[in-house]
């Protein structure tokens, strides 16, 4: 019978490679940029590094041919070192100047910053790895933030059951804001109020906007 079962690319390490890339390189040779931004808290790195090791390397490296100095993966590069591994896979790609490298460097983060959430699909999905007790930490969920997200109000007894009806029945015009792990609903119309405040204070600039945001939100 032949084996269809989907097979990785190669092996680095005992770790499989599923991504393209253009060569294994010994993790002693990469550079770091020193110029990047972006910050690696070690949590984070504690949990690339498993995914990493579950998962195999599904993203490469990404190192400048005009620099020779990494542009994306820098974390990966620290999540490597944690897993003890000799090589990883490394995708070289031009760059005409050191301005286009250092955009697509800060670009990596600053791009998923501006991104949103749709908690109520987050929710569902959150359930479904609940139900069937899938290791949410390979997805970046401890176990407190899937509880957080799957039960905001810290409530979990059957005195509660009348409360959780009533979240279910909110009018769908109703909107959910997420701070941090918790969450609280308001009125579409009470968000929109609440948003024409804010750049009626900051400008109708994007980047001003998202800055007030996360002052008055305390992130």
């Amino acid at each position: 019978m032949t084996d269809h079962s989907p097979r990785a690319r190669t092996l680095a390490n005992g770790i499989e490679v599923w991504c393209s890339f253009d060569k294994l390189v010994p993790v002693g040779e990469l550079k770091p940029n020193p110029r990047n931004p972006n910050t690696h808290p070690q949590r984070q790195i504690e949990l690339l590094a498993k995914n990493i090791r579950y998962f195999g390397w599904r993203q490469t490296i990404t190192v400048s041919k005009l620099t020779g100095l990494i542009v994306s993966g820098h974390g990966r590069l620290m999540a490597a070192k944690q897993l003890g591994v000799e090589v990883v896979p490394v995708d070289y790609q031009d760059f005409a100047t050191e301005n286009d490298e250092l955009a697509v460097l800060v670009a990596d983060n600053r791009l998923a910053e501006l991104s949103s959430v749709d908690l109520n699909e987050l929710e569902k999905i959150a359930s479904e790895w609940k139900a069937i007790d899938f290791d949410t930490i390979l997805a970046g969920f401890e176990s407190a933030d899937l509880e957080g997200l799957l039960n905001p109000g810290g409530k979990d007894n059957e005195d509660d059951d009348d409360d959780d009806r009533h979240d279910k029945e909110l009018d769908k015009s109703d909107v959910t804001v997420a701070v941090g792990l918790y969450r609280f609903r308001i009125t579409q119309e009470e968000f929109i109020a609440w948003c024409d405040r804010v750049k009626q204070d900051a400008g109708f600039d994007k980047d001003s906007v998202l800055t007030e945001i996360r002052s008055r939100l305390g992130l």
